[in-house]
């Protein structure tokens, strides 16, 4: 596997560089900014590419439209540093085609910061790696499913319950694209809240809510901890925290945050705030699983319809940037529908008959 290393930065260079390279048969190419980026490109072939967001003279999201332009099935992966402006760039290069993002190491600890860089550089050279198999699909964004026969009808459906009291949604890789989609469709008559995690960083997903509440009708904040969801709200679980629900002496459902250890190599994990929910006497939820690598959330799910009403879709697979996370529920028989990601908000606003 080629990786092309694009960075103005010497340091990032090496260190992205010496990470990529300590990965089994993976080859590293270093390009100093976007201009010798776009003519290695168009003279070798890579399976993926790590753009630095902020470069001169040709910036990341620039180097990025370039590249997407004349090698549109080329992954491309967004380097970011973790701050609000970092993050703002880079969702929109999500939008226009990057596969997924890493962060540059923060904190005081080189060491950690190295771990998780590692980490982050592993996660998506496997993505990248799927994607490589599943190539002969003509399909911008392969699902790996397209290898797989996963179970797409459940053995058995349950009613719908009649008195829903809360939507909760899990996503991962593809995510922001997929809620860019999702949750402007969504009435804003909507008499119910939405709870939603999706796998980010800090300052992330403080951006995601700013941008997804600028596009719909709903109220789109990143969860602070305390709320009392009320209907229409849409709450994000803020990256680096598990985001729970409790039902107070009162009867309210309230949000509390927690640094617990992660789930699923995921703070916040989608099984954290499912798993919560189940323990609520909820009277009736739907939850909604949206693209993503691994199984986060089928636990979550499984618990709910052990607990509480619970009604499940899941995305296809042919709408999936990876069909990871729905694959699990459908395996697991625990979808009650399966639609594609366009069909999904309409299907919500019909079962509240909105």
């Amino acid at each position: 596997m080629r990786i092309l290393v694009v960075d103005d930065s010497a340091l990032y260079r090496k260190l992205l560089s010496d990470v990529a390279s300590s990965l089994p048969d993976v080859e590293t190419v270093v390009a100093s900014n976007g201009e010798i980026a776009l003519k290695r490109i168009d003279s070798e072939k890579f399976d993926l590419v790590l753009l630095d967001v902020f470069m001169d003279p040709m910036s990341g999201p620039q180097t990025l439209v370039k590249i997407k332009a004349s090698h549109p099935y080329l992954p491309v992966v967004m380097v970011s540093g973790a701050t609000g402006r970092d993050a703002e760039l880079t969702l929109s290069c999500l939008s226009d085609g990057a596969m997924d993002f890493i962060s540059k190491p923060s904190g005081s600890s080189f060491e950690s910061g190295m771990e998780s860089l590692k980490a982050e550089v592993r996660r998506v050279t496997s993505l990248a790696r799927i994607k490589s198999l599943s190539s002969s699909v003509a399909h911008p964004t392969p699902p790996v499913s397209s290898l797989a026969n996963p179970v797409t009808v459940p053995a058995k459906r349950r009613q719908l319950p009649q008195f829903l009291e809360l939507i909760l949604i899990g996503v991962s890789t593809g995510g922001p694209n997929a809620l860019s989609a999702l949750i402007p469709i969504l009435s804003q008559k909507l008499p119910v809240p939405i709870l939603l995690v999706q796998h980010m960083p800090p300052f992330f997903t403080k951006s995601l809510a700013d941008q997804l509440n600028k596009t719909s009708s709903l109220s789109v904040v990143e969860a602070q901890g305390g709320e009392i969801p009320g209907p229409g709200d849409v709450l994000i679980a803020p990256g680096g925290f598990h985001m729970e629900i409790f039902r107070t002496s009162n009867g309210k459902l309230q949000v509390r945050l927690a640094s617990t250890p992660p789930v699923n190599s995921c703070r916040p994990a989608v099984d954290v705030l499912f798993n919560s929910a189940a323990k609520c006497e909820l009277t009736g939820v739907i939850s909604v699983i949206l693209t993503g690598m691994g199984s986060d959330g089928a636990d979550g799910v499984a618990a709910l319809k052990a607990g509480c009403p619970t009604w499940c879709i899941a995305q296809d697979a042919a709408t999936s940037i990876v069909y990871g996370m729905p694959q699990a529920i459908a395996q697991r028989n625990l979808a009650d529908e399966i639609l594609p990601l366009q069909e999904i908000g309409p299907r919500l606003n019909k079962i509240f008959r909105l």
